[in-house]
């Protein structure tokens, strides 16, 4: 026999969190790995070249300043780089980043991050779905991007274009860089367990286009 969630595990928000090159864990992260290989490739250098009873400096001269200098400013910088992040990360640890929350579902209701967050109670929802929106890119492609649509009006009220459906947002995780999209099971269930009077689904493609004459 299932067993029912407590209010106490209700009461834990649903997020989605960006995570990408963009968080400063995930560059922090990367940047202690390439540090990491360098100061290897130096040692390996050092060894290999002790061993041999060669000369240092030819190497570690070819590695360091290959590339006009380049793996030496890097291996000047990132030190500095890697402190300053070390801090930040323990600073973000301690205060919650609103900027990287890309949703949340909640007792209160469902909040949207991105360009303009809101969050909209769930007394004035009246469904969430996901759509894939016909749209024009920055190179003026044209493209289906899937959204994420809070409605703010009943079935039979919905206007013919999804814009004014009620606030949306790119699916969580669609455009962030290592990202992990949201799934659309985890949405409807997180939805389910705090409204279960409020629907999930999933429409695919929307056109807002007009009905050609």
């Amino acid at each position: 026999m299932a067993r029912m969630p407590s209010a106490q595990q209700l009461s834990e928000p649903f997020v989605v969190k960006r995570h990408g090159l963009g968080t400063t864990t995930t560059a922090l992260a990367l940047g202690t790995v390439v540090f990491g290989v360098m100061v290897a490739l130096t040692l390996g250098i050092v060894v290999v070249q002790a061993i041999r009873g060669a000369s240092v400096r030819e190497p570690l001269e070819a590695v360091w300043l290959a590339w006009g200098g380049t793996p030496l400013i890097l291996g000047v910088g990132l030190p500095i780089l890697l402190l300053v992040g070390a801090i930040t990360a323990l600073e973000e640890r301690r205060e919650e980043d609103d900027d990287d929350v890309l949703l949340t579902v909640d007792d209160a209701g469902i909040y949207l991050g991105g360009e303009q967050p809101r969050t909209i109670p769930w007394g004035q929802i009246r469904g969430v779905c996901r759509l894939e929106r016909h749209e024009v890119n920055g190179e003026g492609d044209e493209i289906w991007e899937p959204r994420l649509v809070v409605m703010l009006l009943d079935e039979s009220a919905l206007p013919r274009s999804t814009r004014a459906w009620g606030p949306s947002c790119p699916w969580p995780g669609t455009h962030e860089i290592l990202g992990r999209p949201l799934q659309y099971d985890a949405l409807a269930n997180a939805v389910a367990q705090r409204a279960p009077h409020v629907q999930v689904t999933n429409r695919g493609r929307v056109s807002d286009r007009p009905p050609a004459s």
